[in-house]
Formats: C-alpha cells, sequence, structure tokens
C-alpha cells in the first residue's frame, strides 16, 4: 500500500468530506471508488459509439446541419427579432 498527499482548496474538501457522509465511508475509501469508477477498461458497448468513428468530416457535416437547422427554427428566435 502506498501512502499519498493530496492538496484540496476548502471547497472540494468540504464536498469530499459531505460525501464521506453521503457514502457511509471514509475520505480514503472515497476516493478509491471514484478512482475504481473512473478506471474503466472499456467503454460500454452502444452501438452508436464508434459508428462514425473512421469517419469524422460526416459527424462535423452532421452536426453542421443540425446547428443551421436549430437556428432557423422559429422558436429558437429572439423575441423582438425581426424575421429577415
Amino acid at each position: 500500500m502506498a501512502k499519498i498527499e493530496v492538496e484540496l482548496d476548502d471547497n472540494i474538501l468540504e464536498q469530499a468530506q459531505w460525501m464521506t457522509k453521503w457514502q457511509h465511508c471514509t475520505l480514503d475509501e472515497l476516493i478509491a471508488k471514484a478512482l475504481k469508477q473512473f478506471a474503466v477498461a472499456e467503454a460500454p458497448n452502444y452501438p452508436l459509439l464508434g459508428l462514425f468513428a473512421d469517419d469524422p468530416e460526416s459527424v462535423d457535416e452532421m452536426l453542421a446541419e443540425v446547428m443551421k437547422d436549430r437556428a432557423a427554427h422559429p422558436l429558437n428566435q429572439r423575441f423582438g427579432r425581426e424575421k429577415n
């Protein structure tokens, strides 16, 4: 087992102490739990995850189209602004 020293600002320390009470554990155990959650070996297998991994240009085009459509939608216009 290794011993480490961690420096936290007061707000983070207060949140960590609150979380130890909420999780019913010590600060050491809380940090270990957090690290275990972040240390996932593989991403969950979602069908759409990585579907366009080899084609980032298509993703860029789709997002540009979505943003264009979103901006043009009448409910997204600011009140009081005249239509062109």
